[in-house]
């Protein structure tokens, strides 16, 4: 007979780091090196062993403090736009402990126009302008690196950071690229613009042929072969991988303002390059320009942003499912260009039509199209202050777009931070813009509600939001058997889970049953057929508690044969949620938001406790 068990089922209105989601810790700070500032973004891969101030990863100047790896999860204070150089993070009091590495890795040593420096960059542009804007070899000699295959000593730099990673507690968001600190963009000021695409594949006087001539796969592009090659890399470490960016083409990586990255026939080469490279199981990001573009070569379809309205939810097991989005100006909001983030949200959207025509973006539906994906959401950097960032704004965006993972570093949270968590604010109506609205109000959008949830009331907007990113899943009632016997019982275990948060658990997660003796460290485990994906939020955002209706069920029973062979006495009954590839016992293991269940030496959650006879 199961039992109800004496826990705390209210939610605990804490940072709670799990994996595949929240607040992730990116490399953004400005250092000075020898070659002059630089924005530390992305770890530069090398080609063989290096010394002195190359530190085998990135250019950093020696004895520059605050210069972290990427994979460092400590707990971190949110940015607050203040200018902290080099540490360039913190200052709101809010901290999140990451359990999301950024490993954003640079292939420009392996790209003849990839520029080294940011001070070669802006020789190269001068010469070009001098030069009346035609480009010679001369203008990159000794400037750039050099298309090829990746080096084995590249490869085990990329194997060495996800090892660490492994070694850790947390899981990857990874990208590759060919400028991922951005050497190849002059950015600010009137004349910001791109130098030269930095992909081995864009044809210059530096890179004559994009076609790989590696015998035996010399109908590849260079792009599709270095991802060939890290293929068995990406393969080796899937259990730690939390979703791939496409990056590669344009500065950062961003897949905007190089030729390639605004060419259609690009994204059918390149998307299916990652599909083919990275486990089936792991989402791939890129924007929605891309997605359409990819999906109109492989589907022979026309669709533009006129048609993200009617795009269906992708089906499960699909290719079109493992696309996710990045976001890499979230919440900015408003500029020249209209209520597009700095053209991030509407980014490839004009690709998709003939030049000079309205390319219909409307962000509302971008943002329903994003969230239909029902995948990985991407944010970095923006947070202007602005209808879309504000609360209650915020929270409706967030659930909009079912935002999963956001920089640290990158992006000033003031924003939230200074906005206090009450009814009167959270739950008053709010009118977004609309296509064509201008910066200030009226709008002539939708007029939405967010739902207060009393949990946190008088916290900061920041903390609710820290907290609701991704997936959060809250115990709300459990049962389990009073008494069993260890031969021929079954173990019945039952109960109500709630995902408060913003998104779904989108990677794949093994539940296991563990038993653990209440007097000893005796340990037994069984696995179960649970699916948490399918413990999906509250469509309307409705996290209470009294929103009984968003509640999941839950039942598993256990034969004790499984088990193996238990002794008679009284056991702790924990779930293991976890990487069905996980290759520890107890780390990143899937954390309920409840006090007093989680025992972090398993790695699992207390739900009850049986007497075995």
């Amino acid at each position: 007979m199961r039992v109800a068990q004496d826990l705390d089922y209210t939610e605990d209105p804490v940072d709670v780091p799990n994996p595949d989601r929240g607040a992730y810790r990116g490399r953004w700070q400005w250092v000075g090196t020898r070659f002059g500032a630089t924005p530390e973004v992305d770890r530069r891969v090398p080609r063989a062993p290096r010394t002195g101030s190359y530190q085998g990863a990135t250019l950093v100047a020696p004895g520059v403090v605050g210069v972290v790896d990427g994979d460092d999860l400590e707990p971190t204070e949110f940015f607050d736009g203040t200018d902290r150089s080099p540490r360039y993070v913190g200052g709101t009091g809010v901290v999140a402990e990451p359990s999301v590495a950024f490993l954003g890795f640079d292939l420009c040593e392996f790209s003849s126009n990839a520029f080294l420096t940011r001070a070669a960059g802006r020789a190269s542009d001068a010469e070009l302008a001098a030069a009346g804007g035609v480009a010679t070899q001369e203008m990159f000699r000794g400037r750039t690196g050099r298309t090829g295959p990746l080096t084995s000593y590249a490869l085990d730099v990329v194997r060495g950071a996800l090892q660490r990673v492994r070694d850790g507690e947390g899981t990857a968001l990874v990208k590759f690229s060919y400028d991922g600190n951005g050497f190849g963009f002059l950015e600010g000021g009137p004349d910001e613009h791109l130098i030269w695409g930095p992909e081995p594949t864009h044809v210059t006087p530096n890179n004559p042929s994009a076609t790989c001539d590696v015998p035996g796969h010399t109908g590849k592009s260079w792009i599709e072969y270095h991802l060939w090659q890290l293929a068995p890399v990406l393969h080796e470490f899937e259990d730690v991988i939390t979703c791939v960016k496409t990056g590669m083409l344009g500065p950062w990586g961003e897949q905007h303002s190089s030729p390639l990255a605004e060419d259609p026939a690009a994204y059918r080469a390149l998307l299916d390059a990652y599909l083919d490279a990275v486990p089936a199981s792991r989402p791939l990001l890129t924007h929605a320009g891309g997605y359409l573009a990819w999906h109109n070569a492989t589907h022979g379809t026309a669709l533009t942003f006129r048609d993200l309205d009617a795009l269906p939810a992708p089906a499960p097991g699909t290719p079109e499912a493992r696309f996710g989005f990045f976001h890499d100006s979230y919440a900015a909001g408003w500029s020249e260009d209209g209520w597009s983030d700095h053209g991030s949200l509407s980014e490839g959207s004009a690709m998709l039509v003939p030049p000079g025509t309205d390319p219909g973006f409307d962000r509302d539906a971008v943002t329903a199209w994003v969230g239909r994906q029902g995948s990985v959401v991407q944010g970095e950097g923006g947070l202007a202050p602005n209808v879309f960032s504000r609360l209650p704004g915020a929270i409706v965006e967030a659930q909009r777009l079912g935002t999963t993972l956001l920089n640290l570093r990158h992006g000033d949270y003031r924003t939230w931070n200074e906005a206090r968590y009450t009814e009167d604010l959270v739950s008053a109506p709010v009118t977004l813009p609309g296509p064509g609205d201008g910066a200030e109000p009226p709008y002539t959008g939708r007029t939405v509600r967010a739902v207060f949830d009393p949990v946190y009331a008088g916290r900061t907007g920041l903390e609710y939001l820290r907290d609701r990113l991704g997936y959060r899943l809250v115990l709300r009632s459990s049962e389990v058997s009073d008494v069993v016997d260890a031969r021929t019982g079954t173990l019945e275990c039952a109960g109500h889970v709630q995902n408060v948060g913003f998104g779904g658990v989108v990677n794949a997660k093994q539940v296991r049953v563990l038993l653990r003796a209440v007097d000893g460290a005796t340990e037994f485990a069984a696995p179960t057929d649970l699916d948490v994906r399918a413990w999906l939020p509250a469509a309307d955002g409705d996290g209470r508690a009294e929103n009984t209706g968003a509640w999941h069920a839950f039942a598993c029973a256990i034969p004790m044969t499984a088990f193996g062979a238990v002794p008679a006495g009284e056991y702790d009954v924990l779930l293991r949620i976890a990487d069905p590839k996980e290759t520890s016992e107890n780390r990143r293991g899937v954390r309920f938001a409840n006090r007093g269940t989680w025992e972090a030496g398993l790695g699992a959650n207390r739900i009850g406790r049986v007497v075995v006879r």
